[in-house]
C-alpha cells in the first residue's frame, strides 16, 4: 500500500466531501480563484525553497523539478492576471500561515506534507474539472507527464521518510491540510 492510500485510509470523508463540493465552473469565479491562488503558490514556492534548503543530496534533483513546476504555476498565474500585490482572501491567508507553520518541523514531515497537499489537490481537480473553459490549459499543466514523474518523485521520497513520522502529528497536521482544502475549494462555490 503506498503512502497516499495509507492516507487515504486516515481521512476519506474529508477527501471525499472536497470530492463532493458543487463547485461553479464559470469564469468569473474561476478567474477570482486563480488571483487568490497567486499568494498561496508563492508561499508554497518559499516552503519548497526552505525544504530544498535541507534536503539530504538524493532528494535535491526531484526538489529543484518540484520547484521548477511551482515557478512555470507561477508564471502562468501573472499571465493570467494575477497580481501580486492584490488583497489576499481569509482564506489564502489562513492556509499561508499553516504552510509557515509547518516551516517548523522536520524536513520528513515538510516532505510529506509537500506531497500530500500536491497530491490531494490534483485528485480533488480531477474530480471537479469539467469540460472546456479558461481552465483547461491548467488541467493540461498538472495531467503532463512531467508534473505526474514530479507528483511520482515525491511519492518516493515522501514514502522513504515516513517510517520517521509520529502518526498523531502526521494525523495533526493532515486534518488541518485537508480542512485547509476544503476552505480553498469552497472559494469556488
Amino acid at each position: 500500500m503506498g503512502l497516499l492510500d495509507a492516507l487515504k485510509l486516515s481521512f476519506p470523508e474529508a477527501l471525499e466531501e472536497i470530492k463532493a463540493m458543487p463547485i461553479r465552473w464559470d469564469r468569473d469565479r474561476f478567474a477570482f480563484w486563480l488571483r487568490q491562488d497567486f499568494p498561496f503558490v508563492e508561499a508554497l514556492y518559499r516552503y519548497q525553497v526552505g525544504l530544498l534548503r535541507e534536503a539530504p543530496q538524493a532528494h535535491r534533483a526531484p526538489l529543484v523539478q518540484a520547484l521548477l513546476a511551482t515557478v512555470e504555476e507561477l508564471d502562468w498565474l501573472l499571465a493570467q492576471g494575477a497580481d501580486p500585490g492584490a488583497e489576499v482572501h481569509p482564506v489564502r491567508r489562513e492556509y499561508i500561515r499553516l504552510l509557515e507553520e509547518l516551516e517548523g518541523l522536520a524536513y520528513p514531515y515538510r516532505l510529506v506534507f509537500l506531497y500530500f497537499l500536491n497530491r490531494l489537490f490534483l485528485e480533488a481537480w480531477n474530480a471537479h474539472v469539467e469540460g472546456e473553459g479558461p481552465w483547461q490549459e491548467l488541467s493540461e499543466h498538472w495531467s503532463a507527464p512531467e508534473f505526474q514523474a514530479v507528483l511520482y518523485d515525491l511519492e518516493v521520497m515522501a514514502q522513504g521518510v515516513a517510517a520517521e513520522l509520529h502518526p498523531e502529528v502526521l494525523a495533526r497536521y493532515l486534518d488541518r491540510i485537508l480542512e485547509m482544502e476544503k476552505k480553498a475549494w469552497g472559494l469556488l462555490l
